[in-house]
């Protein structure tokens, strides 16, 4: 195998993690049938019923055509109802269908499950940076391009 002499940089581990982060966290929704771009809007709208698409948008750091997209795919799967805004025709106001809050508590439990083997990862350090002190790094990162 070819050396890559930029296996110890920050850059090349985090991309590395989140790929495999995402790639355990598919495995463990595939049975459930939605994936790791479309959990997220299950959450959300099971936490804020009838938040509307575009507060959904700014609530995620994904392009809004993206969210427009898989939004679309949930209603298709009757999970996500979407309705226009009574007040303002430009908004649509979306909710989980009764199959949507079906499916909230298995996709909870998957998170939860997805959420400890990732905070045994930090058995690493020995106690010396804890699951609050990744996060906020994480949230810096988060924030590089604001």
């Amino acid at each position: 195998m070819i050396a890559d002499k930029n296996d110890d940089t920050l850059s090349k581990q985090l991309h590395t993690a989140s790929n495999m982060a995402i790639r355990v966290l598919e495995k463990r929704l595939k049975p459930l049938g939605v994936n790791q771009a479309q959990f997220f809007f299950i959450l959300k709208l099971h936490d804020d019923p009838g938040i509307t698409q575009d507060q959904l948008v700014r609530s995620d750091s994904r392009h809004q055509s993206n969210v427009n997209r898989e939004i679309a795919k949930l209603a298709d799967m009757v999970l996500v109802d979407k309705r226009q805004s009574a007040t303002d025709g430009r908004r649509y106001e979306l909710k989980l269908t009764a199959d949507g809050e079906a499916l909230y508590p298995k996709i909870k439990a998957a998170l939860d499950a997805q959420e400890q083997a990732l905070s045994q990862c930090l058995d690493v350090a020995d106690g010396r940076v804890t699951q609050a002190d990744f996060l906020a790094i994480l949230k810096q990162i988060a924030q590089l391009d604001a």
